[in-house]
């Protein structure tokens, strides 16, 4: 588990969704054993924390369902949920993710910035990953959206990201999802999704 600031942090950026997506990307390297004794209870613990909502906290303390972005919240744990989902085939998996997705349709559109880590082009990635696993054209529609929204850079009152052209926080991630959407069967969360 990844611990800062006191807090055990359940996120992709910085949690242990983050390290789960890379182990399960890797399971041609680890055992079967390892896979399913450490590996699968660890998925099956994160995917319990699901609130009713279909998010998922910041961290292991924190019990409000309220931030929705690939680094805190259902954006990145549903990333995590569809790799789990490929390695073992569990409808649960499926199911968890596809709830995921209806919360950040719903609620995804951050103010907080349009890059990936904590912003619309991060979420809009959740809906590329769900349209490549289940085919429905509905996931593929919310990513061309969420593109939409992007593609207006800087008339939704967004913040200024501290790093402003960088990959995970600027312009740089919000141009790769754009582009992305180009090709939905091939694109891949930079850095992140192999």
């Amino acid at each position: 588990m990844y611990q800062w600031h006191d807090k055990v942090y359940i996120g992709a950026a910085h949690g242990l969704s983050g390290i789960l997506v890379l182990l399960l990307q890797a399971k041609e390297f680890i055992s079967e054993e390892d896979l399913n004794h450490y590996i699968r209870p660890t998925v099956d613990f994160v995917a319990q924390l699901a609130f009713e909502s279909g998010n998922f906290p910041s961290s292991l303390t924190n019990d409000r369902d309220r931030l929705v972005a690939w680094c805190h919240g259902a954006p990145g744990v549903a990333n995590m949920l569809l790799l789990a989902y490929k390695v073992w085939g569990e409808q649960k998996y499926l199911d968890l993710a596809l709830r995921g997705g209806e919360v950040v349709f719903e609620r995804g559109l951050l103010k907080k910035g349009y890059g990936l880590c904590h912003g619309t082009a991060g979420n809009g990635y959740l809906f590329l990953h769900l349209y490549q696993v289940t085919q429905d054209l509905k996931y593929k529609y919310y990513a061309d959206m969420f593109g939409l929204w992007c593609s207006d850079y800087g008339t939704h009152g967004c913040r200024v990201a501290d790093h402003p052209l960088s990959l995970f926080e600027g312009l740089a991630g919000t141009i790769y999802f754009i582009d992305d959407l180009l090709i939905p069967d091939d694109a891949k969360f930079p850095a992140f999704i192999l």
